[in-house]
């Protein structure tokens, strides 16, 4: 699934949307639309300006006139703008036409992702915690919130209601990185200033490489992500671990496959 370095480099390369106008919504795929018929949809999306993209965890939020419209990447999903139609369609659930004849494109092999359209903002916010890039999340809001939570810090920073945009791949790099063994009880966390200091660094840094692809995960019209050869522990199972030259292990942490150094994590 993608996460947030993922969902922010789709954001950064739909700045062209700004200031298109959707004229018309086709689909293949009706529950592509989460919270609507899309016949109703339809109607509702005819004719709204896109005024800015922005994110919040792992959602892309396209500011329409008066109301928003989100994507929901999910597992698979794929949001690009093109001059032309997919010749090959077996993937496309749907497209919106926009007034300079491009079209916004969405494909999705697994059919989980989608759409919410919405008034305000209100109903996505109840349903995810902060972002990381939330100018309220700071050292202080991350060591009292762990401090009120006992739970494997794993298991945790998964919760997309305490934090959310991070996933599997970045929660194993930051908690190498900060030498933290993802079994640990959050409340046990004693430097929390530096893993802090790590979600943000690991998480710009992986923007900057447009995200990693492991398998699914493109953008801009197929282009991929090149973080993947700065994964420290992710995927390296039995591979030295590049502080201490030990085997990293692969576990099962939290109910997902977890990549581990057990000397650097203690």
């Amino acid at each position: 699934m993608p996460e947030l370095p993922e969902v922010q480099t789709v954001v950064n390369s739909l700045g062209a949307l700004i200031n298109k106008k959707i004229i018309k919504f086709s689909y293949s795929w009706e529950k592509v639309i989460y919270n609507f018929s899309t016949k109703k949809f339809k109607d509702l999306i005819k004719s709204h300006t896109i005024k800015n993209i922005t994110r919040k965890g792992k959602y892309i939020i396209l500011h329409l006139n008066d109301s928003y419209l989100v994507c929901h990447l999910r597992m698979t999903g794929y949001l690009y703008l093109s001059k032309d139609l997919p010749t090959d369609n077996r993937h496309t659930r749907c497209y919106f036409i926009l007034n300079n004849k491009e079209y916004l494109i969405f494909k999705d092999i697994r059919k989980f992702g989608g759409f919410y359209f919405y008034t305000s903002l209100s109903d996505l916010n109840k349903k995810i915690g902060i972002d990381p890039f939330d100018n309220l999340f700071n050292k202080n809001w991350l060591k009292n919130n762990l401090k009120r939570k006992k739970r494997m810090i794993k298991h945790l920073l998964l919760d997309q209601k305490f934090i959310c945009g991070l996933g599997n791949i970045y929660i194993d790099e930051i908690l190498w990185k900060s030498r933290i063994h993802p079994k640990s009880n959050s409340q046990n966390i004693k430097n929390t200033s530096f893993l802090y200091d790590n979600i943000i660094s690991i998480l710009k840094d992986s923007i900057a490489f447009h995200g990693t692809t492991i398998m699914n995960f493109t953008f801009d019209n197929m282009k991929t992500g090149n973080y993947k050869n700065k994964l420290n522990v992710y995927g390296r199972n039995g591979l030295p671990c590049n502080s201490c030259s030990k085997s990293i292990i692969k576990q099962r942490v939290a109910g997902r496959g977890t990549y581990i150094c057990t000397y650097c994590q203690q």
